[in-house]
């Protein structure tokens, strides 16, 4: 008898015939299990290797979107200050009376009225703008922000003296000032603003508007007075009200500073935005009529040539950093701000950064600085107000 075999296929060499005839399935072969475990662990290696290098990208872009925020908004606080500076209602600052309206101010060391209402730059530390190198030591009286700890050392230094854009209009006369400005102007006694007829004369009070200013029968505005200070703190939130290594949960994290008046003649300092690694102002100096373009100084050097009065432009250098780390790649390398008496450190790997004519400045990170995203920011802001005439 001749006895047919028919080719097997793999799907019929699984299966056999039971004495009764019923198929039984036989399953994998060990080899074939192997096989598809295998290519199994490929496909979910290349999915875990996808996963790892989108996760990365999301990291830095996030990282490179922090450090652009952080710059955009001190630039935007900084510039609007900037902009602001000798602003008085429409009259020039030699037309402004600010003889004794300081009086309502709480002082913080050598920060009280009347160094806040010193609107001439004839004064010490006085002017609408006037500004400080970095050091290593506060260059003002640490008690006005709250002690030596709470000053980034190296960093400069930015006083701001204005009348704010907001306007109150009390009439012709004080007597006819409306309920709404009354109540403003009286609900804060402490609080200076400036009382201006424009392209006459001006004057900053504190608590009931003043009864004469100039010609007493033409339009009279009201502003709220206002002087800023911007430094750079080494901490975002304080142990208390001091920085200390236990600030930000261990790692203090540099922070651009604004100390200000509050509407209870109270200096406060209020965090702009964090992560602000190294600050630097350069000031253009224009001493005459026909100066088509200013003259970049330092601080020192427009303080010793007595041209506070004459800047008419600040040039602003902004290191921002992220305090995340990012250990895909060492970063670092160099960093300057400014051109005159700049400083500049350099960002070494797994070692602690090299700086010159910084005045005391660490870096943020210390020894593992190159572990950290830095980007920098440069910008010249024109003071309008003076420009303008």
């Amino acid at each position: 008898m001749i006895r047919t075999i028919l080719p097997t296929t793999p799907e019929a060499a699984r299966h056999e015939r039971t004495a009764h005839g019923a198929l039984r399935a036989r399953g994998f072969s060990l080899v074939e299990l192997m096989v598809s475990m295998v290519l199994g662990l490929l496909v979910v290696a290349g999915l875990i290797n996808l996963f790892v290098a989108n996760r990365k990208a999301y990291q830095i872009q996030s990282g490179n979107n922090y450090l652009q925020e952080n710059l955009r908004i001190a630039s935007d606080r900084l510039g609007w200050s900037l902009r602001m500076v000798d602003f008085w209602g429409g009259n020039k600052v030699a037309a402004v009376d600010a003889s004794g309206a300081g009086g309502t101010i709480t002082a913080k060391g050598d920060c009280d009225g009347a160094w806040a209402t010193a609107i001439s730059s004839s004064v010490t530390d006085g002017g609408a703008v006037v500004g400080y190198d970095g050091a290593a030591a506060f260059p003002l009286d640490a008690a006005c922000i709250g002690g030596e700890a709470n000053y980034l050392k190296g960093s400069d230094v930015l006083v701001l003296r204005y009348a704010e854009p907001d306007v109150l209009s009390p009439g012709p006369a004080a007597s006819s000032a409306a309920p709404a400005v009354a109540a403003t102007i009286t609900n804060h006694p402490k609080q200076i603003f400036l009382l201006s007829i424009p392209g006459s004369s001006a004057r900053l009070f504190a608590g009931t508007v003043p009864g004469t200013t100039g010609n007493n029968s033409l339009r009279r505005y009201v502003h709220p007075y206002q002087v800023d200070m911007y430094y750079l703190r080494p901490c975002s939130v304080p142990v208390g009200s001091t920085c200390t290594s236990a600030a930000d949960g261990g790692m203090p994290v540099p922070t651009l500073m604004r100390m200000h008046m509050d509407t209870a003649g109270n200096f406060v300092s209020e965090p702009v935005v964090d992560g602000i690694e190294q600050l630097k102002f350069e000031y253009g100096v224009a001493t005459a009529a026909t100066d088509m373009v200013p003259t970049y100084a330092t601080a020192a050097t427009v303080t010793s040539n007595n041209n506070w009065a004459n800047v008419v432009a600040v040039r602003v250098s902004v290191i921002a950093v992220n305090s995340v780390r990012d250990i895909s790649v060492p970063h670092v390398g160099p960093y300057t701000l400014g051109t005159l008496n700049a400083c500049s450190y350099t960002i070494n790997q797994d070692a602690a950064p090299t700086t010159t004519g910084c005045a005391n400045f660490t870096p943020f990170g210390g020894d593992k600085a190159s572990q950290f995203v830095r980007a920098k920011q440069e910008f010249v802001v024109q003071l309008r107000n003076r420009v303008r005439g």
